[in-house]
């Protein structure tokens, strides 16, 4: 089990802050797939990127390999909450998506069998929906989350790298910031949409 907590996450907002948590993103835990197969369930073509500094444009998105299976990262989007998404990578194993918008509008999701088991706003976690929107709630109270309205604190730590946490201990996949950094395959989720 895996026991990650949202300090293990920091690094996301010292490398990323101002670029992906002020454009959006949405970074996708898979468990036990490689990043080959989850761009085969998602019918992504690896496309080859000449200058990784170069805006790609149409729904860019990153497989990565990571302890446990594959993280999928991409810039101002959110395919990975999304449920065709979720039907496609979950099927035999169990994914994780923290998403964040421009807005700051935010969601988690969690399935498993190709089934979306829970979802939730991180900043309002207590209004959770799904086949059992109560799954993680062990996982939720350890890492500190509030659970019920009453929980409700406007001095929460960051709810996105807490959401981080819990993808990694509801998946088991624990992502870090050299796994962000290493050569990764690179493609289109535009025909998701």
């Amino acid at each position: 089990m895996s026991s990650g907590t949202a300090a293990d996450y920091a690094w996301f907002d010292e490398k990323y802050g101002d670029s992906l948590c002020v454009s959006g993103f949405c970074l996708t835990f898979v468990r036990d797939l490689s990043p080959e197969e989850a761009f085969r369930r998602l019918g992504v073509t690896a496309e080859q990127v000449d200058d990784p500094d170069e805006p790609f444009t149409d729904h860019q998105i990153s497989a990565h390999p990571a302890f446990g299976g594959t993280v999928l990262l991409e810039e101002n989007g959110y395919a990975g909450t999304m449920t065709e998404v979720t039907r496609r990578l979950s099927p035999g194993t169990a994914m994780a998506a923290v998403y964040l918008n421009v807005n700051a509008h935010q969601q988690f999701v969690y399935a498993a069998d190709g089934h979306l088991i829970t979802g939730f706003e991180p900043d309002g976690p207590d209004a959770r929906w799904g086949a059992d929107p109560d799954r993680l709630l062990g996982f939720m109270r350890d890492l500190g989350m509030p659970t019920d309205e009453a929980d409700l604190d406007e001095d929460d730590d960051d709810p996105i790298l807490t959401a981080f946490a819990l993808a990694e201990r509801a998946t088991g996949v624990r992502v870090t910031a050299d796994h962000l950094l290493r050569p990764a395959l690179v493609g289109s989720a535009g025909h998701l949409y």
